[in-house]
């Protein structure tokens, strides 16, 4: 049986009241949105971030292997401030990446870029292509 939207929806739970996490690098805060994954306060697929930087953190962690990203304490040990993003878009829980940059950060171009992550298939490493050829500037793609 096919369910609505706002079915959906309802299987989530609700904060009582928003929670705040700060943490000092970046990639501390994907524990915390793993949590809120675990205990369905987010959907496990699909969810959005927006991301208030001077870097957009897009990188791809040097030789790790694409497995990683289904080993979360793994996966933590692997990450740091500039490479958060990409591995848990791999693994489906971030689907929309949104960069809020100042217009002194060059790294990438405006407007929307499409990457496609996945394993390499000699090395088993993940790996990220950015399609839009000469849009992206970030040294992990094009």
């Amino acid at each position: 049986m096919a369910s609505t939207a706002s079915e959906t929806v309802a299987i989530y739970k609700k904060f009582k009241e928003l929670p705040i996490f700060v943490t000092e690098n970046h990639n501390e805060v994907l524990p915390f949105i793993y949590r809120c994954i675990g205990s369905k306060h987010l959907p496990f697929t699909g969810n959005t971030i927006i991301h208030l930087d001077s870097h957009p953190d897009m990188l791809i962690p040097k030789s790790m292997p694409a497995d990683t990203v289904w080993d979360k304490y793994k996966l933590f040990s692997e990450l740091s401030i500039e490479n958060w993003m990409l591995p848990a878009a791999y693994a489906g829980h971030l689907s929309n990446l949104v960069w809020v940059k100042p217009p002194w950060a060059k790294q990438m171009q405006d407007g929307a870029s499409q990457f496609v992550i996945g394993r390499d298939t000699t090395t088993g490493e993940i790996r990220s292509v950015c399609k839009a050829a000469g849009h992206c500037r970030a040294p992990h793609c094009c």
